[in-house]
């Protein structure tokens, strides 16, 4: 019995480290009472997925997770330190507001998100292979715009491909690599 009662104790300590604490809210993720309003807008959602969960995935988005490890912070950082010093203010500005539009859909329980694992990849890749601050702000426009046309209905989960970012910013696809 002290055998079974250890191993759940290990797990749950574990688990603890694992799972994001929303009580110590990281000063560089945006104020936690944005997802908090968009958590409590979704009464279909809340019905699957408690506050806390929903918290923990934002973290988990924005600081990564043990099977993603990197997250949006991660690329916000990545694609500032390149940028142009004239436009980082406008990136900074437009990839955190991306990031809450995104966060705040992917958190979400699997079944009532529109956002995916996948899209999280191709929009992170999609932004890194952006080689000016002008080609960076044009990317992050298209996703925005994308972003509302999918919550909208406007726009397919399975139309945010690859190609799509390929062919309107001009860079080239190298199939299922």
């Amino acid at each position: 019995m002290n055998k079974v009662v250890s191993s759940f104790v290990i797990a749950l300590l574990l688990a603890s480290c694992i799972t994001p604490s929303i009580r110590n809210w990281p000063s560089e993720v945006p104020r936690q009472s944005l997802f908090i309003s968009a958590y409590r807008a979704d009464t279909e959602n809340q019905l699957v997925q408690s506050e806390r969960a929903y918290l923990e995935w934002i973290l988990g988005f924005y600081q990564g997770t043990l099977i993603y490890p990197t997250g949006w912070l991660d690329v916000e950082q990545a694609l500032l330190e390149r940028s142009d010093a004239a436009a980082k203010e406008e990136l900074a500005a437009r990839l955190s507001e991306l990031g809450v539009i995104i966060g705040s859909e992917w958190a979400k329980e699997n079944d009532a998100r529109l956002i995916d694992n996948r899209m999280l990849a191709l929009w992170g890749s999609t932004l890194q292979l952006m080689a000016s601050s002008e080609q960076q702000l044009t990317a992050i426009e298209l996703m925005a715009n994308d972003i509302d046309a999918l919550l909208e209905g406007n726009l397919r989960k399975e139309d945010i491909v690859e190609a799509r970012y390929a062919e309107r910013l001009g860079f080239e696809v190298f199939g299922d690599f």
